[in-house]
């Protein structure tokens, strides 16, 4: 079962020539949601408007919930380890630890480290924390103790400053979404590699290619050959956010959350 959902993944990124057509909905939930997430085994992560986390399995059925809505605004989820999620509060400049059972673990707080205005975070694939000082120009990893284990300075390579909205760590590369450049690479230690010229709000990182939504379309970019391709999605009025798993295409839209199954027949 494996092999298949990877041939149709590579299928689906290696032909790239789409209509709304090759998407079957096999399911739809009414929900009300702002933000949301996936992680690599199928789950699914919404925010709810009242700030709650309801999760959901691959094929739609709910399977937890973390509703501590006193902590603020959720504004980034990142769930890259199903067993470790991180949820980032912008306003209150926290980090909140949920297990695999959603059960908080722990809470990181930047101001305890002297650390304002963090604009996004990510998880590592060391059990770490990757966050953007925006103050000092850097990238710094922490630990769950709030350790800083190292920093690198982004100011001191980039002939401009740049502004991070989004950040995913993925195969040990580190890609920060920023609104005036692009997507800036990075290597595990945070040293710039370079800079693709994709404007959008968070993107994902599948064997050599970037997926990422930018109305009205779902886009493919070969980190090799810098070819971009684009898939249309349906009724794209009322899309909020689109993300893929393996063969399945989630659209978060203002009342739903559409899993659809992608075929390439």
């Amino acid at each position: 079962m494996k092999r298949i959902t990877f041939l149709l993944l590579i299928s689906f990124l290696s032909q790239y020539l789409f209509a709304s057509d090759s998407l079957l909905c096999i399911k739809s939930i009414p929900i009300k949601g702002h933000l949301f997430s996936t992680d690599p085994i199928g789950n699914i992560y919404v925010v709810q408007s009242n700030n709650s986390l309801i999760r959901y399995n691959e094929k739609g059925d709910s399977t937890g919930i973390f509703n501590d809505i006193k902590k603020g605004k959720i504004t980034q989820i990142d769930a890259t380890n199903p067993l470790r999620l991180l949820l980032f509060f912008t306003d209150y400049q926290q980090i909140i630890i949920l297990d695999n059972l959603l059960s908080q673990k722990a809470i990181l707080r930047f101001a305890n480290m002297g650390i304002i205005r963090v604009p996004c975070i990510a998880g590592s694939a060391d059990g770490n924390i990757w966050m953007y000082d925006p103050t000092a120009g850097n990238l710094i990893k922490i630990n769950d103790k709030q350790n800083i284990l190292f920093t690198s300075s982004v100011r001191n390579v980039l002939p401009n400053p740049i502004d991070p909205i989004f950040m995913v760590e993925q195969d040990r590369t580190l890609f920060v979404v920023d609104t005036i450049a692009g997507v800036k690479k990075f290597d595990s230690y945070g040293f710039y590699n370079t800079t693709f010229p994709i404007h959008t709000k968070q993107v994902q990182y599948v064997n050599d290619y970037l997926l990422y939504y930018h109305a009205p379309y779902l886009y493919s970019y070969n980190l090799r050959s810098t070819l971009e391709k684009k898939m249309d999605l349906p009724e794209p009025d009322d899309i909020l956010q689109v993300r893929m798993e393996r063969n399945k295409v989630f659209i978060l839209r203002k009342k739903s959350l559409d899993i659809y199954l992608y075929s390439t027949q």
